[in-house]
């Protein structure tokens, strides 16, 4: 299939030339910084992780002391120096002064090719052959792309979400070599799950502690993960959130937070005495949404007959766990448990007791949340488990 713009220039009857762009002056104040950008609006095209790229190569870009600079998308990508919404020809004047262009493929890639600037460019529903960027050298551009499915979706939606499969450090380490920085990215991806990105903070509401609440950020409060009264109503008073409980929360109580309580997700089990039906018309006169969850995935039918007005249902999907992690294997992840003042990655780690750490316990209440995983192993972990 022939590259987009030799197609455009035989319907339009005109030979092949690089574009002229009459930049706009933007002030920048780093000397030396790299651009980077993500498509926020076509889904086939928004590369998720982003944010891990930027964590593998910040110790080797504060070396060389080169700032990242991120132009357009709606949303700020995490570890990026600062974040620019400006227009098409401000943008063309930053990365002319750039030291190369990380996006998906589109006209900033090519424009980053026009200007003769090392470009990197992540495909996500097209194949590279199709819109590589053409007006630089081969040397000074790395086309990446997913190992399709039969093919890419061709469309603005891809069901497969194809793009996630383009591992972070391959990215990483396509930005050093284009950098000249002769350094090798120890990491390497094991699982990534469906919720990586879903930014969760879950407050056990013992004791009421200061938080620092992201923009955006899902709030989830953890009455079974226990519970002091006073705090807990404190904290459903503050912010818009939604709980989980594993006792009926009395309708005073439910009075008094109902204006930020969003969702109600109630751990029941085939032995509880029936909740009253009174109970339920009075929480949905608040404008509580109430979920029933049964942990025992058997006891679900029965609550479900029941309670067959009121949704049921296991909450912990069936995941296997990875085959290739280590004992010593680490994670990432967007989910935070906070209690008394202490973060936690996961409730195994919370169980434990474990607030400092981030490497995987191979236990059945770690991989119960496996979809909020990116889960790794450095050189050295690889060589370790391999041994």
């Amino acid at each position: 299939m022939p590259h987009l713009v030799k197609e455009y220039a035989k319907n339009l009857g005109v030979k092949v030339s690089k574009p002229i762009v009459k930049d706009h002056f933007f002030p920048i104040v780093a000397d030396r910084y790299i651009t980077i950008s993500n498509d926020d609006d076509v889904q086939a095209k928004h590369y998720p992780y982003y944010d891990v790229v930027l964590e593998l190569l910040k110790p080797f870009l504060q070396k060389e002391n080169i700032k990242v600079i991120q132009l357009g998308g709606k949303i700020k990508i995490n570890g990026v120096d600062s974040a620019l919404n400006v227009k098409y020809k401000q943008q063309s004047f930053i990365i002319s002064k750039s030291m190369l262009h990380l996006g998906s493929d589109g006209f900033l890639n090519h424009t980053s090719s026009a200007k003769n600037v090392p470009t990197i460019s992540v495909f996500g529903n097209t194949l590279p052959e199709i819109n590589k960027p053409v007006f630089s050298s081969t040397s000074s551009n790395i086309n990446l792309a997913p190992k399709w499915d039969k093919k890419p979706c061709y469309n603005v939606v891809d069901p497969k979400r194809q793009i996630r499969n383009i591992k972070a450090e391959f990215i990483a380490q396509s930005v050093l070599d284009l950098l000249k920085i002769k350094q090798k990215i120890n990491f390497t991806t094991l699982h990534v799950g469906e919720s990586y990105n879903d930014n969760l903070l879950e407050i056990v509401p013992t004791t009421l502690t200061p938080l620092n609440i992201q923009p955006n950020q899902k709030i989830m409060i953890r009455a079974d993960y226990g519970l002091q009264e006073d705090a807990f109503i404190q904290y459903c008073k503050q912010m818009k959130v939604s709980i989980c409980c594993d006792k009926l929360i009395q309708p005073n109580a439910l009075q008094q937070i109902a204006n930020n309580v969003t969702d109600f997700y109630l751990f029941v089990d085939k032995d509880w005495d029936d909740i009253p039906e009174k109970y339920f018309r009075i929480v949905k006169s608040l404008g509580i949404n109430l979920t029933i969850l049964c942990e025992n995935k058997d006891d679900v039918p029965i609550i479900r007959n029941k309670y067959f007005d009121t949704a049921v249902r296991h909450p912990f999907p069936d995941r296997e766990k990875p085959k290739s992690f280590s004992q010593k294997s680490s994670f990432l992840t967007q989910k935070r448990i906070v209690c008394d003042g202490k973060e936690y990655l996961s409730y195994a780690h919370f169980k434990k007791g474990l607030d400092r750490s981030n490497t995987v316990i191979d236990s059945p209440e770690y991989w119960r949340e496996l979809d909020y995983f990116y889960i790794y192993d450095t050189d050295k972990n690889s060589q370790e488990k391999s041994s």
